[in-house]
């Protein structure tokens, strides 16, 4: 792909994540050279290692998505990383930001923002946040995938999971997927799982 190419790619993707992340500009360079290592597959499926903003790049540049199950959120690991796999036999590649490559002279906005170290202006003011992510991104461009590291690897649990069956949950009456037999209530209702609560 072409400087431009990639660029343009980068402004769709920004589209799709609805900010400038300098997250997104590295994800799309790790996207490609997964793709690249990993060669031609009939049946693309991706594992990410994070939440934030790889997920949205995986997503936009390979179609894998949360809800068709081709792509695995293993965010509870928190990495800046990916894999890209096969999925008729889990062959696959990782593609990850490797701190020590990560210059701090060259990089310093760079090699903080990977620990979570940028300045305090950066969380509490836009135009600081948006200056810190330029200066990031123009480390990146200098230097590419150099800060990435990669290998070949197999996915073990590569299959797309089965489609759960469902039941009525008798104190809401809506229909809930469950992974027991012995699950009678949607984990809201049981009060095991929610994210809300009713107003008044």
């Amino acid at each position: 792909m072409t400087q431009q190419e990639f660029l343009d790619l980068v402004e769709e993707v920004y589209k799709f994540h609805t900010k400038r992340a300098p997250g997104i500009v590295i994800g799309v360079e790790m996207v490609d050279l997964a793709r690249r290592k990993l060669g031609p597959v009939d049946s693309l499926g991706a594992v990410t290692e994070t939440q934030v903003c790889l997920s949205d790049v995986i997503q936009y540049m390979t179609g894998c998505t949360i809800g068709n199950k081709y792509l695995i959120m293993r965010d509870k690991i928190g990495r800046y990383a990916l894999t890209l796999y096969d999925r008729k036999d889990g062959r696959g590649v990782r593609v990850f930001v490797d701190q020590n490559k990560i210059d701090k002279q060259k990089m310093p906005e760079t090699f903080q923002f990977f620990l979570r170290q940028r300045s305090e202006a950066v969380s509490k003011d836009k135009q600081a946040r948006k200056e810190s992510a330029k200066i990031i991104v123009d480390e990146f461009l200098a230097v590419g995938r150099n800060i990435f590291g990669w290998q070949f690897v197999r996915v073990k649990d590569y299959k797309k999971p089965p489609v759960n069956p469902v039941k009525i949950c008798p104190d809401c009456h809506e229909s809930f997927i469950y992974t027991e037999d012995g699950d009678t209530t949607c984990l809201a209702c049981s009060g095991e799982l929610d994210y809300y609560q009713l107003e008044q």
